[in-house]
């Protein structure tokens, strides 16, 4: 079985409006855009083959933002029941207050590194 992958977007590495910009050369519509930046991380794309999956990730870190790619595992033949599914709510996230990142609640931010333990208290 091939190893497949997923794009996953972080946020904008860019001003907004160059990387909308960018986005709209690539056939991304900026509703659609306003939707994914809202929810960051998002998943962009799922089940690639790497080629394609770093095709894919190039262009969104061309046009400006913070993509990586991610191995997804394999689905199950049944698959199972979860019952009531948990959704996290917007408090398990957190905006770093120096950077500006959106990313779920932890002592240190990802992008920078800035420890906010203090602001989660």
């Amino acid at each position: 079985m091939d190893k497949k992958y997923r794009v996953v977007l972080f946020g904008v590495n860019v001003d907004e409006g160059v990387f909308q910009r960018n986005m709209a050369r690539l056939g991304v519509s900026s509703s659609v855009l306003k939707n994914y930046l809202e929810k960051t991380p998002v998943v962009l794309i799922r089940d690639l083959n790497l080629a394609d999956a770093r095709r894919y990730a190039e262009a969104i870190i061309d046009a400006g933002g913070l993509a990586n790619i991610q191995e997804t595992r394999g689905t199950p033949q049944t698959m199972p029941s979860y019952g009531n599914p948990v959704v996290p709510s917007q408090e398990d996230y957190m905006i770093c207050s120096n950077c500006g990142f959106k990313q779920k609640k932890a002592p240190r931010c990802v992008r920078c590194g800035f420890e906010v333990t203090s602001s989660l208290r």
